[in-house]
């Protein structure tokens, strides 16, 4: 290890855990001013080469391009959680950005916060880059970050590319030899997890992040452990710069940052990127419908027309406790003089919940006299779950309503991929027009309609063709019909129970897929837990015909057992997916959904199987990654509820790790009836 770095190493950790001022008084670290965290040339909060520690606010959204001599950086990134950052980018092998990439290098990034910040403890955190994609960005670290005052600093060590500099031997050999083998960072073989945290090496880097007076405007300095080993081998005439960089960032927006730096002396970086936090989009709630008002005093009603009791079909775009509120207003207004329990029961597209029980002279001291809050309503709320029903089965069936019920929304779907190797960003974008109408007896039917606006999959064609059996590979094919029957299908949905859900479907249920099949899902009211399963028997439909409206012979049968995990107070999922695929590949898939107050979802999954894609390069992988948030369209003129738009970030055409994206999956279809549902929406009970 060199003096040089020694002593900057040294520096650094002295500045991050020595001393104290006021300004740590508090247990929880809060800097005299919000500072503009911003990305490195990756984009990943960091410093200009190097990560730090620091976490965007959940919710953010991140999309942007830096360069550094040989490369440029595509990346899109999200806060799916205050201790999870995932990022999906595409490196381009590129000197002049006037000219095509020589080749590109996909992967998708994360970082995992492992501590926070405290009086005498430094934020850390754990962070792999191209965790799943090609090795030439490989790399992994645990990172600190320590505010002092308006100062940053950061320090860590690093494996992989991040620490080729090899500043000393790789401590995870004494846990397995498995960590000491040296990796090869211009293999065409994917990185993946036996990948991570290997090499005989690591390195150490360190750097300090200033916020001057001027608001937005900082300045960057770090030393980092990259000696650009893969270049230096793969390019001829790499002039490698030394591993130190100085640069400045500006934002002059909150949402837009701007930087620019030298590196070593030899190259000059850049960066922009654009942010915001989904919290801020307006479209949901649309207009509310203003509550009944409470007849006072009570009205006098015969016993024998009196109501107390009444099914409630929920809607899936309103807040649950608020159509409760609204229905036990007008079970009040319908009750006899001494009836004081009020009883709901909750329904939702031929599924069953729970009783809600509230007491009469609660809800009319909330209303009308206003001393009493629907926290203090909650204590004296009864949920009676049905879990051994002795009324006959198909009463179950029936939502109490005149007639039967329809809906119609309006979806504007995107999708971009950062993940391909043989060509730069792919995009496609379609506009669904969606209507569904329940029936008596659980019975449901819906058809959803496809336009495709616009995409750039041809360029998929000058590399690739489909497989002889495709299951996505033909995607192109069906992009190119500008319209086209994207699902209709018919379904039948029963509640055996407040916990236990069924479902049946058959018809053209996802874009490229028609057949029939069914699932089973138990989601004990209460509990965070749930565990399902599903199967279906499914044909390729033909993209050559008529709104592809046409079936393939062959035969697809598809499974899975599916688990489901609620964390608590955060309205956040966590899921896992194992079974049997389309194309008849076995794995499984995790992924995570987060669901915001004002209706925006983000999701993020990676799915692993026995089969691998490849592309022209020989480059084989098992793995299929993705990150898609979808924003509500509430609150727009004319526009219908439900409606939305959609953003997925995840690779074209692939065959392998591709499930069906059927119409009706139970526990999103379920989620109005759900514990968690009721408990976070209870404070819209009064509205």
């Amino acid at each position: 290890m060199s003096q040089k770095f020694c002593s900057l190493l040294i520096i650094s950790l002295l500045l991050l855990f020595g001393g104290s001022n006021d300004s740590f008084a508090r247990e929880d670290f809060v800097p005299p001013r919000e500072p503009h965290y911003s990305t490195n040339e990756t984009g990943m909060l960091g410093l200009n080469l190097i990560p730090n520690a620091r976490m965007d606010k959940v919710g953010t959204i991140r999309i942007g391009a830096g360069t550094n001599d040989p490369y440029m950086h595509n990346f899109i990134g999200f806060q799916l959680a205050k201790p999870l950052y995932v990022s999906l980018r595409q490196t381009s092998e590129i000197s002049n950005l006037t000219e095509s990439a020589d080749r590109l290098y996909p992967g998708m990034d994360f970082k995992l916060r492992l501590a926070q910040e405290k009086q005498y403890r430094p934020a850390i955190a754990l962070g792999i880059d191209s965790a799943f994609g090609h090795k030439k960005m490989g790399g992994e670290y645990l990172s600190f970050s320590k505010r002092y005052n308006n100062f940053d600093f950061t320090a860590g060590m690093a494996w992989g590319r991040l620490g080729s500099a090899g500043h000393i031997k790789n401590p995870l050999r004494a846990i397995s030899s498995h960590f000491g083998e040296k990796r090869n960072f211009n293999s065409e073989q994917p990185q993946n997890i036996s990948d991570w945290f290997t090499g005989p090496d690591i390195g150490f880097f360190g750097g300090v992040e200033y916020f001057t007076p001027i608001h937005g405007l900082s300045l960057k300095a770090d030393y980092g452990a990259n000696d650009y080993d893969g270049e230096r081998s793969a390019i001829n005439g790499f002039d490698a710069p030394d591993p130190w960089s100085v640069g400045l960032n500006y934002s002059p927006l909150d949402f837009m940052s701007l930087s620019a730096g030298v590196v070593g002396g030899k190259k000059v970086m850049a960066r922009i990127s654009l942010q915001d936090q989904i919290f801020n989009w307006p479209g949901r709630p649309s207009a509310k419908i203003s509550p009944p008002e409470i007849t006072s005093p009570r009205p006098v009603i015969p016993d024998e027309k009196s109501s107390h009791k009444t099914n409630l079909a929920l809607t899936a775009y309103g807040s649950t406790a608020n159509q409760i509120g609204h229905a036990v207003r007008n079970l009040a207004n319908s009750a006899s003089p001494h009836q004081e329990n009020l009883e709901v029961t909750i329904k939702h597209m031929g599924l069953k919940g729970p009783t809600i029980r509230l007491i009469r002279s609660d809800l009319e001291r909330a209303v009308l006299n206003g001393t009493m809050s629907s926290d203090e309503i909650w204590h004296d709320v009864d949920i009676i779950k049905d879990t051994t029903p002795k009324e006959k089965w198909w009463k179950n069936l029936i939502v109490k309503k005149k007639g039967s019920s329809h809906s119609f929304r309006f979806i504007l779907d995107n999708k971009l991929s950062l993940s391909e190797e043989d060509t730069g960003p792919l995009y496609r974008s379609s506009a669904l027009i969606e209507g569904q109408k329940t029936w008596p007896l659980g019975f449901i039917s819906g058809a959803r309609g496809r336009i495709n606006l616009s995409d750039n999959l041809s360029r998929i064609s000058a590399f690739r063709t489909p497989s002889f059996d495709p299951i996505r590979s033909d995607e192109k094919e069906f992009a190119d019909n500008r319209f086209a029957i994207d699902q209709l299908y018919g379904s039948w949905l029963r509640s055996l129970n407040t916990n236990t859900h069924i479902g049946l479907s058959g018809g053209y249920l996802d874009e490229m897929f028609a057949g029939f099949g069914g699932e089973i899902l138990y989601r004990p009211f209460g509990k965070t837990f749930a565990i399902g399963a599903e199967g279906w028997h499914v044909n390729k439909r033909d993209p050559s015909t008529e709104f592809n409206q046409k079936l393939a012979s062959e035969k697809k049968l598809t499974g899975h057992l599916n688990l489901f995990y609620e964390v608590p107070q955060q309205n956040m999922t966590l899921y896992s997916k194992i079974g049997r695929y389309l194309g008849e590949d076995f794995g499984a898939t995790f992924g995570i959904d987060k669901t915001f107050k004002n209706g925006t979802k983000l999701s993020g999954f990676v799915t692993a199987t026995d089969q691998a894609d490849q592309d022209i390069f020989g480059d084989t992988t098992h793995l299929y990654s993705g990150i898609s948030f979808s924003l509500p369209l509430g609150n727009i003129p004319y526009v219908p509820k439900g409606s939305e738009i959609r953003i997925t970030s995840a690779p074209f055409a692939h065959d392998t790790g591709q499930i069906l994206n059927h119409p009706l999956p139970l526990y999103e279809v379920s989620e109005p009836l759900s514990s968690r549902q009721l408990h976070n929406s209870w404070e819209d009970l009064l509205k």
